[in-house]
């Protein structure tokens, strides 16, 4: 969880302090270093998935809210077919196998939604147990998108597991310089020590950069998949009030209008995905940059 991850972290720091004040050279010096960083590591993983529960959590309460209207919407619809096949059936219109299709899909419908509600129950149950007391859910669909994010070389400079492999370099580097008078098979394990933590040290700097450089690219797509499905939520919104007055005044069906209202209902609930996979994302690269999470977090929502 993340409160122990929280305790780990802060009996890391007394270690660290502890180690730091006993050590004796420049080599234990960096061993506690080295030691310090792989905590950071732990807490900072901790800390992303504790917040990517939180957004689960947060943004998944509207989400599956959604999900208990469209599935409402769908059991009506399922009741309307199934009563239409009835009639028709009983006029000999349909076949029997069509009357028991319609009660298939009603009763499917039917168990839908009660996976549908348990799935918010269960949702609104994990918030609070996050949080410790219930919240009021800003709409997250309206967040500001344009935030500046870190550059590749920030993040590769802000890197744990890139300072924790030049650390190995050092040690090795130190450990072969210290050598007196060593015999051939000590001087060249040593020197393969090295040359093993120097390669590691380029294998992590290239598989860092490359996966930050995924990361950004990713991240910069979602922002224009949020746009482009602001723009598709709109769209859907008129054609759901287009689908209204058409029932109002008689010349749309109740199935138009609750296939328009989940049309639109849908396109919501996918603009929330857009925008919990980006905050995801902002906050990782965030932490992983040394930045302020929480205040960007805060500008995101328009605090």
């Amino acid at each position: 969880t993340y409160m122990k991850a929280v305790l780990n972290f802060d009996q890391a720091k007394n270690d660290y302090d502890k180690a730091m004040i006993e050590a004796k050279n420049k080599r234990q010096q960096l061993v506690a270093e080295r030691s310090w960083l792989q905590a950071q590591q732990t807490y900072n993983q901790s800390l992303k998935n504790f917040l990517n529960e939180l957004l689960d959590s947060y943004i998944g309460l509207v989400e599956n809210d959604l999900q208990v209207q469209i599935a409402e919407n769908k059991l009506r619809i399922a009741e309307i077919d199934f009563q239409e096949n009835q009639d028709l059936y009983n006029k000999g219109v349909v076949a029997l196998q069509d009357l028991q299709s319609a009660s298939s899909t009603r009763l499917q419908s039917e168990a839908s939604l009660e996976e549908a509600k348990l799935s918010l129950e269960q949702v609104k149950q994990d918030l609070l147990i996050l949080l410790g007391e219930e919240v009021q859910v800003v709409d997250a669909s309206t967040v500001n998108i344009d935030v500046k994010l870190p550059t590749v070389d920030q993040l590769i400079t802000e890197s744990l597991a890139v300072q924790i492999a030049q650390i190995d370099v050092q040690v090795a580097q130190m450990d072969y310089d210290s050598l007196i008078n060593p015999s051939q098979y000590t001087k060249d394990k040593c020197e393969r020590t090295l040359k093993i933590a120097q390669n590691a040290l380029k294998e992590t700097q290239n598989s860092v950069k490359k996966s930050y450089q995924s990361l950004l690219l990713a991240t910069e797509n979602l922002k224009k998949y949020i746009q482009a499905q602001r723009e598709t939520v709109s769209v859907a919104k008129s054609q759901f009030d287009s689908a209204e007055n058409n029932y109002k005044v008689g010349v749309a069906s109740e199935k138009d209008l609750l296939n328009a209202e989940n049309n639109y209902l849908m396109a919501q609930k996918n603009l929330l995905g857009y925008v919990k996979s980006f905050l995801k994302n902002l906050c990782s690269l965030y932490i992983d940059a040394g930045l302020d999470w929480q205040q960007t977090l805060d500008q995101v929502f328009g605090g």
